[in-house]
């Protein structure tokens, strides 16, 4: 551990990105729920999943905390940086997807988690879009993490339908898709017009796989079935995971940064939208949604080894 971090304590260097440590492996609780579910398998992996999500997301609270507490000039500093502050909705996608995980387990606390989730989700989204609107943004600033405040809005109808709250789980899938079909553009001509992202923040390609594969199982929970919007959603998903394909030598390059998280969870909700994808009668094929599974299963684990790894060493703090 570094001297830095024994003389300022690990709260002080817990950057905010790391929440979406809770994100990706509340993604594996999904993906490992669909296999169990497609194999007849017990529920143990989704469990283990589920319950290392709630226990990260506690620790990383209190931490996070403890830093707004004690250093709140340190937490202020990443609420005004251009691109951390798009980290700051991982927290409200974070209780929505535990709101999912825990829905069999604890209803009520499911409940609660994800309407609470929703709400913060909601107030994040006006907040951050206000601050776009109200400050200028440079265009190497500009990366596919801008998806995560606007673009989260998606997965409140997985939990919002199925509870009963269709006007309400439409109403955030109308917001996620309306924010999503200005930010691709905008993303995408930041990254063909403007300079190659920069080291820390070449992970968050990833997110872009996210969007379409949450707004296809929404689309699901929402109509029941598939449809041609279904069709398009989840075919723009698998075309997005195509073109990430020859990034990953480029990613396997890359120095660890906390936003390695940002391969997690677009992975687990490529591969969980598949799995629902299958069941609808679409996709027949059974070796590739294990080959799938196994695929996120091997990075979240790296991901999250590395973090360990990086935690112990001190690196947090470079």
């Amino acid at each position: 551990m570094s001297r830095d971090m024994v003389k300022h304590g690990f709260c002080y260097h817990l950057p905010l990105p790391l929440f979406a440590a809770v994100m990706g492996l509340s993604g594996l609780g999904l993906v490992w729920h669909a296999v169990e579910a497609r194999w007849h398998l017990p529920p143990l992996v989704s469990s283990m999943s589920t319950g290392a999500a709630v226990l990260v997301f506690a620790l990383l609270a209190v931490g996070y905390s403890c830093k707004w507490l004690r250093y709140p000039d340190r937490v202020m500093a990443e609420l005004r940086h251009p691109v951390r502050i798009n980290f700051l909705p991982a927290i409200s996608i974070s209780l929505i997807l535990l709101g999912l995980l825990l829905r069999d387990w604890a209803p009520p606390v499911a409940t609660a988690l994800w309407m609470l989730g929703a709400a913060l989700q909601l107030l994040l989204t006006v907040i951050i879009v206000t601050i776009w609107l109200e400050t200028e943004r440079p265009l190497p600033s500009m990366n596919p993490a801008w998806f995560i405040p606007a673009v989260g809005n998606i997965l409140v109808p997985l939990a919002a339908a199925p509870a009963g709250y269709t006007m309400v789980a439409w109403f955030f899938m109308a917001t996620g898709l309306f924010f999503w079909g200005m930010l691709i553009t905008l993303v995408f001509f930041r990254l063909v017009t403007g300079p190659q992202l920069e080291p820390p923040m070449r992970p968050t390609l990833a997110v872009m796989l996210a969007p379409p594969s949450v707004a296809f199982m929404a689309w699901l929970s929402l109509t029941g079935g598939t449809g041609i919007p279904g069709h398009l959603l989840y075919f723009i998903g698998l075309l997005t995971f195509l073109l990430l394909i020859p990034q990953v030598p480029g990613f396997l390059r890359l120095p660890y940064f906390p936003s390695w998280w940002a391969y997690t969870f677009p992975l687990a909700a490529f591969t969980a939208s598949s799995f629902q994808f299958a069941e609808s009668g679409s996709l027949q094929a059974g070796i590739p949604l294990g080959l799938l599974a196994a695929l996120t299963t091997v990075v979240i684990l790296l991901v999250t080894l590395r973090t360990l790894i990086a935690i112990a060493r001190g690196e947090l703090a470079e």
